[in-house]
């Protein structure tokens, strides 16, 4: 997964959101049209919470409450972790890892730009993989050939990279390394 691309890259932008005082049962009629596992609360247009499919179990199903009887600022998990468009992937999955989560809305001076998803992530990162994979070039020598990336030695962005034990380096380090 290409770590440092902005968070604004990956992210969906046609966010499912719904109001504090929305019925659970409207709300999952809209979470079930748009195949989501989320629904961002939002309060005046700006968002105070998350009700993930989780909090339908735990707090809804579980109790055997009648989604016509709950409205979704009574489950919505709050207040609201979220990030920045331009803060990095990483940082991203950073977050989702450090609290345990698999949404992260993305808000932006206030305002609900996007969410990612670990769906999100995993589908950058097999692309990437893949695209990478098709980039690689392997002649008869142990040597392969990418054509643009960081070194993994040094960590600068090149236009070429040298494969020299598992490792993509720069022509500088590949020949130090050698």
């Amino acid at each position: 997964m290409e770590a440092d691309l902005p968070v604004k890259e990956i992210m969906t932008r046609d966010v499912v959101k719904g109001e504090e005082s929305e019925l659970l049962f409207d709300a999952t009629k809209k979470m079930m049209e748009k195949n989501v596992g989320s629904i961002v609360v939002v309060n005046k247009g700006v968002p105070v919470g998350i009700v993930t499919e989780r909090d339908i179990l735990e707090k809804v199903v579980a109790k055997n409450i009648r989604s016509k009887d709950v409205r979704l600022g009574d489950i919505m998990s709050s207040p609201l972790i979220s990030i920045s468009p331009s803060k990095s992937v990483r940082e991203a999955v950073r977050e989702m890892v450090q609290k345990g989560i698999r949404r992260l809305p993305v808000v932006d001076e206030g305002k609900l730009v996007g969410i990612v998803t670990d769906t999100d992530l995993l589908s950058v990162s097999l692309d990437l993989n893949e695209v990478l994979m098709s980039l690689i070039r392997v002649g008869p020598e142990s040597e392969s050939q990418i054509t643009q990336g960081r070194c993994d030695r040094c960590g600068e962005l090149v236009e070429e990279l040298l494969e020299l034990d598992g490792l993509l380096l720069c022509e500088g380090c590949f020949e130090s390394m050698r």
